[in-house]
Parts: structure tokens; sequence; C-alpha cells
């Protein structure tokens, strides 16, 4: 476990969390002060071992993982299909028939009912219009009194669901028998009252006890699945929450391979991003020599949604990607898999996550699937943001055209622009494609000024913005449309991208050796949508001039041979792929873009800038400036 640990830059953050009792139940609790000593740092590495102690063994030992095994024959899989749901249907009718008047054996039918309603609701809806339903129901509703607390809940759950408008004959034994339910029935009659068709019902005050009932007994839970729910009831409830990680780490042990999939799929479903459960899930998962793509796909968006990086559990997921497509290669089964397969293509390019081997694998499938064009458009739009260029593109975007997408569809609208601003930042247009999105027409309905689309809106606008100024400055040859003259951002001041805080490190040090105000502009959002951190003019000896004798009114600037247009961008971690560090897809098309409009773009690592001091700052910019004048 230390080993794993150690590798984990974040460690100590992390342990300081778990030890200031986020997580840890009290059985574990080590009492730390703000102290940079080794020894204390020690002493909370030796209780979180102790905690996980023979840990991994345990873990190894439970391979029930519920995870598809790519070795297993389809013969062994069949063994465990279910039984035809329709004939347990007919059998459970049956017996409503034989029993309805004795409500002692009308309850196994119940709960048979009860159980088919959760693997198939629209089959069991059929006994809604049922001739049998109304004396069913009734013949229960009448005993009620008289049925133990197992029995009742099998009852009253079987009356809820199938007849809802009896929820008044029911609220009243509900309330009466919750004492002596067990933490189970508890959870699971709160969930079935928190539904839409009794939620709406004079319910609440019944919900409510439940509820607080369900709080006082969390020390109960026995198991995952009542863990799960009790995060679905609880999820908005900070404290709760923590008592509920505490539970966690005391069923860690026992959880199987799918669990932690679960968990973490769980988690981001309720945006709780606990970095010490989410690394506990990750260091779980990295153990096993392979998941499925159903368990990829849902790690992957997990991660895109809760903004968690991890490097190691990034290439477990891509390795086990690998090997799965490998193994199965065929058109048959990415067709069966393709959802899975559609959402993996987009957490790769939302998490920026470069492997060059595992997308050129990618792109030989693809080349194989003649009918996939939606699988190709979120592959190449991946490619764009993570700057990947496939080695057979063209042949690929053969495949896509206008017809490819249903314009009808906002969502599909959209995804029509992010395929056409990728393949612009590849620097391999495709005309027709540009000539739809810059009409009117077309952007004018999605630049939108709502609320719920608005995040939307202004990527939408940096997209266009981008396209739009690579048609006129990289297409010598293209005639169709393009933005109107008169088109400007400020004529959108709700969806106008906001600017990036200053940099305080990057201000003194331009300052250090030139006045700011003389000599630059800063923190600049340019008419193409792009942002400088700082514009500058210098002369040929990389000397910097002042800009008042260039800067025009729209922030163009009118210089010489002997003169060039500096434009300084601050780069940061979210500006590089994960897997390789290179400068990601966007920051490239616009050092792109700039080098086009004839600034020379100068990137400047904040990091590496943080760290130094100021006269090695000065120097890095002065080397960078020498640099440029010299090429």
């Amino acid at each position: 476990m230390l080993s794993r640990i150690n590798q984990l830059p974040k460690y100590n953050a992390i342990v300081r969390q778990i030890s200031t009792n986020l997580i840890l139940s009290k059985q574990y609790q080590v009492k730390t002060e703000p102290s940079s000593d080794q020894n204390d740092r020690q002493k909370i590495k030796t209780d979180f071992k102790k905690q996980f102690k023979n840990f991994d063994f345990k873990i190894n030992k439970k391979f029930d993982f519920k995870l598809k095994n790519p070795n297993k024959n389809s013969q062994e899989i069949e063994i465990n299909e279910p039984k035809n749901l329709n004939d347990n249907f007919k059998n459970i009718i049956n017996q409503f028939s034989q029993h309805k008047n004795s409500f002692q054996k009308l309850i196994q039918p119940c709960q048979q009912m009860n159980e088919l309603f959760e693997q198939d609701q629209k089959l069991t809806e059929n006994f809604i219009s049922d001739p049998l339903k109304s004396p069913v129901i009734n013949q229960l509703v009448l005993n009620l009194d008289k049925m133990n607390i197992n029995d009742f809940f099998t009852a009253s759950h079987f009356i809820l669901r199938f007849d809802s408008n009896k929820y008044d004959r029911v609220q009243p034994f509900l309330n009466s028998k919750m004492a002596n339910m067990s933490l189970d029935q508890l959870i699971r009659t709160l969930l079935l009252l928190r539904t839409p068709q009794l939620y709406k019902m004079q319910l609440l005050d019944t919900v409510r006890s439940y509820t607080n009932s369900i709080r006082d007994r969390l020390e109960e839970i026995e198991n995952y699945t009542q863990l799960k729910q009790a995060m679905k009831i609880f999820y908005a409830e900070p404290n709760t929450t923590k008592i509920l990680d505490q539970k966690l780490l005391k069923l860690a042990e026992n959880l199987k391979a799918s669990d932690w999939v679960d968990l973490l799929n769980t988690k981001s479903i309720y945006r709780l991003r606990d970095l010490a459960i989410l690394d506990l899930c990750s260091y779980n998962l990295i153990k096993l020599k392979y998941i499925d793509i159903d368990s990829i796909q849902k790690c992957l968006l997990s991660c895109g949604i809760l903004n968690y990086h991890d490097q190691q559990f990034y290439k477990f997921l891509l390795d086990s990607l690998h090997n799965e497509l490998k193994s199965n290669d065929s058109k048959e089964w990415l067709k069966k898999n393709e959802k899975n397969f559609l959402s993996i293509l987009s957490s790769i390019g939302m998490l920026q996550l470069k492997d060059d081997k595992l997308l050129d694998f990618i792109q030989h499938l693809l080349e194989k699937t003649p009918d996939m064009p939606k699988l190709i458009v979120n592959y190449l739009t991946s490619c764009g943001g993570l700057g990947f260029k496939a080695k057979n593109l063209e042949k690929l975007k053969s495949k896509i055209s206008l017809d490819s997408f249903d314009l009808a569809d906002r969502k599909e609208k959209v995804s029509l622009l992010n395929y056409a601003w990728s393949l612009c930042s590849l620097n391999s247009p495709d005309a027709k494609l540009i000539d739809h999105v810059l009409c009117e027409q077309f952007w004018k309905d999605l630049l939108v000024d709502k609320p719920e689309e608005k995040k939307i809106a202004k990527a939408v606008l940096f997209k266009i913005l981008n396209i739009n100024l690579y048609s006129i400055l990289c297409m010598d040859s293209y005639q169709g449309a393009n933005l109107p003259e008169d088109f400007s951002i400020s004529n959108y001041p709700e969806l106008m991208l906001t600017k990036p805080n200053q940099n305080d490190t990057f201000v003194s040090t331009l300052s250090s050796f030139r006045s700011i105000d003389k000599y630059f502009k800063l923190n600049l959002l340019t008419p193409f949508g792009i942002f400088i951190d700082a514009l500058m003019v210098v002369d040929k000896n990389g000397i910097p001039c002042q800009l008042d004798k260039f800067l025009n009114e729209n922030l163009s600037l009118e210089t010489s041979e002997n003169e060039f247009k500096v434009a300084f961008k601050l780069i940061s971690s979210k500006d590089s792929t994960s897997m390789n560090k290179n400068l990601n897809g966007v920051i490239k098309f616009q050092l792109k873009l700039l080098k086009e409009l004839g600034y020379h773009p100068i990137i400047i690592n904040q990091e590496e800038l943080k760290s130094a001091s100021l006269i090695n700052r000065v120097n890095i910019i002065q080397n960078k400036l020498k640099d440029l004048v010299k090429k």
C-alpha cells in the first residue's frame, strides 16, 4: 500500500484530509497538529497502512468482479442468463388468481412481482389493467394490521407500486411499523416514497420521518448496496456523506471490482469529489489485470465529471481499452458497444489523454467500419482537441459529410461545429462544412442567451471566431460564407469569454525592466477570440518599443520589417495533454492563428516562472526575445 501511496504526489494532502476526520472512523483517527515534522507524517502513514493491513491479499482473493472476462466463452456466459420474464409474470398472475382470497398466500407472489418490477417495470405495468389487481390489493389493504413486519414490507411496496391511490390506507401503518423495520427495509421504503408518482402526494411527513430514522441508524449499514442507496438519499448533506465515507472504509475489504467502478460512478453522479475516496477507487482498480469496456467508459466519464487526474489510473484505463480493442476488433463488437465507445472517445478528448499508439489503433479500426460515422466524428473531434493528426486523416474525413449530422437536433449542430473546428485545428479543413457553420442561420441559433445553454454558447462563440479567422487567413481558395464584417464579440456581452486572472508573477517580471503602461498591453481578449497575456513590440535587437506608436483602435499593430509584434501566452498544466505533456490542440491552433496574423508568440510556462527568482524570470523573458529576433 505504501508503495502506491508514495507514488502519489498529492498523498500528504490527502492523508491530512483523512486525519482531520473527513473520512476516517474513530477507530483510525490520528491526532495531528499543523507541523512539518517528518515523524508526524510518518505516524499518519503508519496508521493508514495499519487500516489496510493485508488489504491487497484480501482483495486479490475476492475476484468475483462481475466484469466481463474476454477469455470466457459464450457458453459460460449464457448459463447465467435470467429465465424468461414473461413466463415469470404469467406464473405470478396464476398465483394471484388461485389465492386472491387469502392474504397470507398472496405475500409470496407479491414479493415475486416486486422483484420482477425492479427487473422489467414495463412488463409489470400490464398488471395495472389486469382484473385481478383490485381484489388482490383490496385483500392486502384489509389485512395490513394482521401482518408481521416482513409481510407488511412486501405488501406495502406492492400496493404503492401498483395502486398509488391507496397511499392513504398504507400511510398510517408505514408510520406505526417504522420502528420495527430493518435498516434495509427503511432505505428501500424511503426510496419508493421518493419516486415521482408518490412524492407528490401527502407523504412528506412520512418521508421526513423515514429520512431521520435512517440517518440515526447509518452504523447498521452492512454492505455496499445499502451504502450506495444511502448515498442516493444523503448526497446533498456533507456531514452525513462524511459518515458514509467512514462506513465505506470499514466495508472496503469486502468490495468487489464492480463495486469500486460503481462507487466511482456514483460519486460522479452526485458530484462528490473526495480525493481520498477517489484515490482508493483508482488504487483498487489499478491492481486488476483488466476491466471491460463498460467499466472503462464509466471510469473515464467519472474522472471527467469530477475533474480527477491520476496518471497511473489513466494509463491503466487506456491499457485496458487497448487490450479490449485488440481482443474485440470485429465490426459486430463495435456496433454492439458503439454507445460506450462514443463516450470513451469524448472522454479521451475531454481529459486530454493523448496516447499515440492507442489513437493509431483506433484509427485502424475505424477505417474498417464504413457505416459508423458518429464514431469517426467523435474520434476526429477528440484528435483536434489533443493536437493529434491521424495518419490517414483524409480517408476518415471522406466518410463524413453534412448528411452525417441530424441538423434538426441542437446537439448534432454543436457536434458539427466541434468537428469542423477540429479539422481546421488539424490543418485539414472541409470547405463545405465551414460554409455551413459560418452561415448566419446556423450560428445565430446556437448563440442563445439562456442560463442552461450559456456554457455551450461560450464555446460556440470561441469556435466560430476561430473557424472564421482560419478560413480568411489559411484557405486562399475558399469561396464560402464568413461572419459579417460588423460581427463582434461585444455584441454578446453575456457570452464574452471571461478573461483569466492576471498573473502577478508575470506582471512583476515585465515591470522590472520596462514600464507596463508604456510598453505592454496586458490581459487582452482579441476580436478573434484569443487571449493574449501580454502584447508588446520589440525592435530588431529585441529591445521593447513604446506601444503608442503602433497600436490602433482595433488592437491591431502596424509595424515595419524591423519590428516584431510579440504575443505572450502563459500556459499551465491544463493547456497540455495528460499523458505526454505536449501542448494541446487548442493552444497549438491559437498559436498558428497568431502567427498567421503576423504575431510572434512566446510561450511562458507558469510553473517555471513561479519557481524562478526575479533575476532568472527576467532572463527567461529576455532570452526568449533575443531568440525571436535571431530567427
